[in-house]
């Protein structure tokens, strides 16, 4: 069985989790990333462009790729719905207990 070598990120990771601030701080860039990246790789794979799928949520191409920027912070579950049903998907939201995720990290 291989063992996957740990690249410096891997290592500055491991040790910055460590860290309860940059914990918390982590997950929830990583979450805002998720959302974004889940938006544009669905898109993407539908063959749409941001403008496409702009006009069938009623809104800009702007809009679009701000939400599917890693830096935006304004996700309304309302937009999120209706990104989700232009793209003919289902938007799911679950609460994970905090000790499960504790224990991933």
């Amino acid at each position: 069985m291989s063992r996957k070598i740990k690249t410096n990120y891997d290592l500055w990771r491991e040790e910055n989790m460590k860290d309860p601030e940059f914990r918390r701080l982590y997950k929830e860039e990583e979450a805002k990333f998720s959302v974004s990246q889940k938006i544009r790789r669905l898109r993407e794979k539908l063959g749409m462009t941001q403008q496409s799928l702009a006009k069938k949520v009623k809104t800009t191409q702007s809009a679009i790729a701000r939400i599917e920027s890693a830096d935006y912070e304004g996700h309304s579950l309302s937009k999120l719905e209706e990104i989700a049903k232009a793209l003919g998907a289902a938007l799911v939201i679950d609460f994970i207990p905090a000790r499960k995720i504790k224990k991933s990290a």
